[in-house]
């Protein structure tokens, strides 16, 4: 007599098949969710290596005599179509217009740093020749701004000039424009023509606080004046590490 053998099918009751089952299920769980993670990684490591690329493409390699500076960190402001420095009537902010000091932004460092900086040759401090002297860019355009302000209503009101105008306007409003096309703000800046246009945004922007307390940690003591004076007298006298703006 032969006999025949027949697999038994598994009751989906079993306990014994619904164990197997379940660990089964588990083991498949455990290995997509290592593999959704291995795959998740991969595709973000891959998009910052995209990103890099296209950054490293569009950005221009730093030309050699570019002076090197820490970078300054982002703020968000906003901007205000008007603020304390646009009254209604310009003579109620004169004070404050008065009150900024440009001089502030002269800076004397070591000239083996600055060297190393790639930074120029400048003049030397009067009483520390191991230093140079510069003048930091947004403390320059400061310089213009006042000028080129105060120019403009002594005119307007038919006063006296405090700076007689000269080529030297000229080159502070040339100071402004290349500034602005350095920087090319395109922050998209709404508007319904009603002269309040981008009143409001927020913008990216760079921590004054920080160029501030720069400029005093390496202050050059130096002083504007209106006329005319020997070089030398410009220096030797520190401010108390204020310029007369406060950050938003």
């Amino acid at each position: 007599m032969t006999l025949k053998y027949f697999r038994l099918p598994q009751d989906a009751s079993d306990p014994l098949h619904l164990g197997n089952e379940k660990e089964e299920n588990v083991h498949q769980h455990q290995s997509f969710s290592w593999k959704s993670l291995i795959l998740s990684l991969l595709a973000v490591v891959n998009f910052s290596l995209t990103v890099s690329i296209i950054v490293m493409l569009r950005e221009k390699p730093t030309p050699d005599g570019f002076a090197k500076v820490d970078s300054l960190t982002t703020t968000w402001n906003q901007f205000w179509w008007n603020t304390a420095y646009s009254p209604k009537n310009h003579s109620d902010s004169d004070d404050l217009w008065e009150a900024i000091l440009p001089s502030h932004g002269f800076v004397a460092m070591d000239r083996k740093w600055a060297e190393q900086r790639q930074w120029p040759a400048s003049m030397y401090l009067p009483s520390d020749h191991s230093k140079g002297v510069y003048l930091l860019e947004a403390y320059h355009q400061l310089h213009c701004l006042r000028i080129l302000r105060n120019t403009f209503w002594e005119a307007v009101e038919h006063r006296p000039f405090t700076y007689h105008p000269s080529s030297h306007m000229e080159h502070c409003f040339d100071t402004l424009r290349q500034s602005v096309m350095c920087n090319a703000d395109n922050t998209p800046l709404y508007t319904f023509g009603d002269k309040t246009a981008g009143n409001g945004q927020l913008h990216r922007c760079r921590d004054w606080n920080e160029l501030r307390d720069f400029a005093t940690a390496n202050t050059a003591c130096y002083r504007d004046s209106v006329g005319d004076i020997p070089l030398g007298e410009h220096f030797g006298y520190c401010d108390d590490g204020v310029d007369g703006l406060t950050a938003p």
